[in-house]
């Protein structure tokens, strides 16, 4: 048997096998049988082998940051899955001279249908059963996104997010745990260059007047920085849902199933691994629905200074 054919052999076996192993969580978690199911989900990971990365970078128009966005992670994970959902300025161009670099490490794809916005018109199309279905939902989107992810475990990255020094530590450590899921945060750069972003309203309820539905994301009380969000997850079982009516969310059987599972299996840090650059775009609202769009826009004001060395990595890259 050649090499080739013993190594096709060995996928279809461990893909069987995972198979097998994910129908009898699925099984033990509709009985309630929580400790099976935590050892079923277990074995699945075990059977993935080593903790490699692939990187999902979802893109459109992100000629600003784009370049230092994959250059800051692509030393730090094992694939990095770049999607350009029609982006009209020099992204594409972008996307071509990173493959160039790492023609191995990139992998290249494009989705041709337009999104509809966070907030309102995300709302308005997810409402209906046809909608839900509809490839210009967000949810849906992400999941083809995913389906082109070839690694055990997914990291959900964008355009306009710049690693710190924090992330590869972070991961490093994730690698050597028994987690399966890592939680961060970034922080939220104001347009200056010289400071964090910050909110000028706190009551939940003057927030959320612009809004067609009131109820609005826990950051933008504080806006400094992004909520402490699962950015890390094994593929296996994680697909995109849109529980929470103005974006998409994700689902995995190791994040949501149980609490205790949660607990085992998920791993929360409070480092800042991150710098969100959105808000630093010529157009920083243009992925939001009019009602999103004004909700931010008016509650957005000057916050923290950057600290030395997040100002440092800004000039380390030129942005």
């Amino acid at each position: 048997m050649t090499d080739g054919v013993a190594d096709d052999t060995l996928g279809r076996l461990c893909g069987q096998l995972l198979a097998a192993a994910y129908g009898a969580w699925s099984r033990a978690a509709g009985r309630g049988l929580w400790v099976p199911a935590y050892l079923t989900l277990r074995l699945v990971l075990q059977l993935q082998g080593p903790k490699r990365i692939s990187a999902m970078v979802r893109v459109k128009d992100e000629e600003e940051f784009l370049y230092p966005a994959v250059k800051s992670i692509v030393d730090h994970v094992d694939e990095v899955v770049v999607v350009d959902n029609l982006s009209s300025d020099r992204t594409p161009r972008i996307i071509a001279a990173l493959k160039q670099q790492y023609p191995d490490k990139l992998s290249c794809h494009a989705y041709p249908y337009e999104i509809r916005k966070r907030g309102r018109e995300h709302w308005e199309l997810a409402s209906s059963s046809q909608g839900r279905r509809s490839p210009h939902l967000l949810s849906t989107y992400c999941n083809w996104c995913l389906q082109r992810c070839t690694m055990p475990y997914v990291l959900n990255w964008a355009g306009d997010h710049i690693a710190t020094a924090e992330l590869p530590l972070a991961l490093q450590a994730w690698r050597r745990s028994s987690a399966a899921a890592l939680a961060f945060r970034g922080a939220n750069v104001h347009p200056d260059r010289r400071h964090l972003i910050a909110a000028r309203l706190s009551d939940p309820a003057e927030i959320v007047r612009p809004l067609t539905i009131p109820q609005a994301p826990k950051w933008v009380r504080t806006m400094s920085y992004t909520y402490p969000d699962w950015f890390l997850f094994p593929r296996v079982g994680a697909r995109f849902t849109n529980r929470v009516w103005w974006c998409e969310t994700l689902q995995s059987p190791y994040l949501n199933l149980h609490w205790a599972i949660t607990q085992r299996f998920g791993q929360r840090i409070d480092e800042l691994c991150f710098l969100h650059l959105r808000f630093c775009k010529r157009e920083p609202f243009t992925g939001y629905s009019d009602d999103f769009r004004e909700m931010i826009r008016s509650n957005l004001t000057v916050g923290p200074p950057l600290q030395p060395e997040w100002k440092g990595l800004l000039d380390q890259w030129a942005v």
